[in-house]
């Protein structure tokens, strides 16, 4: 595993494997996504989320649009 891959580019940190919470306010819906995979900085707390979870995301929240919600929560 290539250490530069793990270091955090903001503080030089280590990226640790955690989970955190998304939330996006858009088009008059509030949409939170509660243990969302993530890696996190154990230095500056600095977040950062894989290609498939942000597509997830995206997902998420223009049903949540789509479907008028004013607010949605969902633990992944």
């Amino acid at each position: 595993m290539n250490s530069n891959k793990n270091k955090c580019p903001i503080c030089g940190g280590r990226k640790i494997k955690g989970t955190t919470l998304y939330s996006v306010d858009l088009e008059g819906c509030l949409v939170i996504v509660r243990n969302v995979a993530a890696e996190i900085c154990n230095q500056c707390g600095e977040e950062w989320l894989d290609n498939e979870t942000a597509r997830e995301l995206e997902r998420i929240t223009d049903k949540a649009i789509a479907n008028r919600h004013q607010v949605e929560i969902i633990t992944m």
